[in-house]
């Protein structure tokens, strides 16, 4: 497995303004498998992050960490927790020599992969309850079946716009309107 100092914040419900981390992500041999603080990520397609929590469905921003120390997305804010063990090779990394206090709160994350998570969740066939998020990767609503369509639109009437930034509502309420138009014309006929 590989190796990598990176950065991870949670962005679904959150925008850029949701928890973030600096420690050791371990990669799968693809790339695709992201393990980090007893969590495994997947690649995403989502409408903020990059990867997908694969256990809870949540969007996170992940990438490598930046030289000038500006890991948070610009219109984010709050403090980056670090993991401790990390502090010596990100302070080398960035070229400083101290952290500074008003961005990060020191934190112990866990840095064993979590396999056994991994592989439970990959092994839960699609025809259980959980939700098959590559619903959402469809290039439009004329790609669904008529039932995916509608469990689809029942996974974005969950979601709370209020806890969204009036910006990054707006590909959402597309989303939805194009939806509901799709099985509007699919009711009429």
């Amino acid at each position: 497995m590989r190796k990598e100092l990176i950065y991870v914040e949670m962005v679904q419900d959150c925008s850029h303004t949701g928890p973030a981390w600096i420690g050791y992500g371990l990669f799968n041999k693809t790339g695709k498998t992201v393990y980090f603080n007893g969590k495994v990520f997947g690649r995403g397609k989502g409408i903020v992050g990059n990867h997908v929590d694969i256990d809870q469905g949540d969007e996170y921003w992940i990438s490598g960490v930046k030289k000038n120390g500006e890991d948070r997305h610009w219109a984010g804010s709050g403090k980056i927790q670090i993991d401790k063990s990390v502090v010596p090779d990100y302070l080398e990394f960035i070229g400083e020599t101290t952290l500074p206090k008003n961005k990060f709160i020191l934190v112990d994350l866990v840095n064993e992969p979590n396999k056994d998570l991994a592989r439970e969740i990959e092994n839960i066939k699609l025809t259980e309850e959980r939700f098959n998020r590559n619903l959402l990767q469809k290039k439009t609503p004329k790609d669904l079946t008529l039932e995916e369509l509608k469990k689809v639109l029942a996974y974005y009437d969950d979601i709370d716009l209020t806890k969204y930034p009036l910006k990054s509502r707006k590909p959402y309420i597309e989303k939805i309107k194009d939806l509901k138009l799709e099985l509007e014309l699919r009711n009429n006929t």
